[in-house]
């Protein structure tokens, strides 16, 4: 068994997260399928209309009478539809979703330190987390996006403080306020860590996720080249559920691994993980405790 909270260097955490992934493929994974994979769905087919629309979209372009002030205005309404808007809300929602899904079977992992984890025991756990987590995602976007706007450090320290905060109030059930000062309070002298684990998951979730955008990316290819020119919007529907729906899941690899740096820096202001191995000794024997972050 893994333990969570453990001080763990750079490269444990990534083998920790692999480790954790391959242990309860199959618990974590039914829980994705089952709870993310509806949502991711429906996200996948609204961005195939929405892409349909987009194909639509240029080619009433070429034929707009450019001396009709409202032409404009009248293409870009068949646009931005309310499919881009179902496309846009479900897109989030799904990765909210793997969040939930993620930190809810590893604080059941923490807890039962059992890898047959009934899907119906996560979704118990999911069921609170979802709207706060929702909330948190939206209002972690506005600052974030604020700081880039303003300076671009400012809202690249801010976006990988809070990269934390899903986990923080995942584990912790904290509000945003409470969630905002965690996060500050565990990322200190640990922001560069921190930034290194998320850019290298990042790119190995993204060169995995190239797999699956290749049936939507070809599929768009052909029809901007007009090699498929009437194609059907079932095609373009499938190719975006393909891409959408694997991009989604992949990133419970990226979830993951911020879990683990949570645990990990809890631990080295906490202890807790190190408390919990006192109280069980003579139970189960303590595992060893990594005691340097390494080169970040």
């Amino acid at each position: 068994m893994i333990q969570l909270f453990e001080q763990r260097d750079f490269g444990n955490k990534i083998n920790a997260t692999f480790q954790y992934i391959i242990q309860n493929m199959r618990s974590l994974g039914m829980a994705l399928i089952y709870i993310v994979g509806p949502v991711a769905l429906v996200a996948g087919i609204a961005t195939g209309v929405m892409q349909s629309d987009m194909l639509q979209f240029v080619k009433d372009s070429s034929n707009v009478d450019s001396q009709n002030p409202m032409a404009a205005f009248q293409l870009m309404t068949k646009f931005i539809s309310p499919t881009f808007w179902l496309a846009i809300f479900f897109s989030i929602l799904a990765n909210v979703a793997v969040v939930v899904t993620t930190y809810a079977h590893m604080k059941i992992y923490d807890r039962t330190k059992s890898n047959a984890i009934p899907v119906a025991d996560v979704w118990t756990e999911v069921q609170p987390m979802i709207g706060r987590t929702l909330l948190i995602t939206i209002l972690n976007s506005i600052i974030i996006v604020i700081g880039f706007l303003f300076f671009f450090i400012p809202g690249l320290y801010v976006a990988v403080v809070l990269s934390l905060s899903l986990a923080v109030t995942a584990f912790e059930g904290a509000d945003f306020g409470a969630t905002w000062s965690r996060c500050f309070q565990l990322i200190r002298d640990k922001w560069w860590s921190t930034f290194g684990l998320i850019v290298v998951m990042g790119i190995i979730v993204s060169l995995m996720g190239l797999l699956f955008a290749v049936p939507a990316t070809v599929i768009a290819f052909l029809t901007g080249a007009k090699m498929l020119p009437n194609i059907s919007v079932a095609w373009l529907i499938l190719g975006n559920v393909i891409n959408l729906v694997g991009r989604t899941l992949l990133n419970v690899v990226l979830y993951t691994a911020i879990g683990f740096q949570y645990t990990n820096l809890v631990e080295r202001q906490e202890g807790r993980g190190l408390i919990s191995a006192i109280d069980s000794i003579g139970t189960s024997p303590a595992q060893p405790r990594a005691t340097d972050e390494g080169g970040y």
